[in-house]
């Protein structure tokens, strides 16, 4: 293995990765998890260009990768004081 190959190894060995399906139609744009799930690079990277190279529809359809980040699954969800306020309001 070189060098390169050692470092890339390194650099993507925790990262996870979503495929983002960007969809542009008429007068709107959607975007979702493609098969709602996180791969690894390489798995993110072969299923990306099988995505791209089986897509017919490039005008409306494109993939894209995007880095998972885990900064947020530790922190707790804080209500701010507006949140709290309207908890009374709401109808459920």
């Amino acid at each position: 293995m070189t060098s390169v190959e050692e470092k890339a190894k390194e650099h993507f060995k925790d990262k996870k990765f979503f495929i983002v399906e960007k969809y542009v139609g008429y007068q709107n744009k959607r975007f979702s998890i493609y098969g709602s799930k996180m791969y690894d690079i390489t798995t993110a990277t072969r299923k990306l260009l099988a995505l791209d190279t089986l897509n017919e529809d490039r005008e409306s359809y494109s993939y894209h990768l995007q880095e998972v980040d885990f900064s947020m699954v530790d922190k707790p969800l804080v209500l701010t004081d507006e949140v709290k306020d309207n908890q009374e309001e709401m109808p459920f």
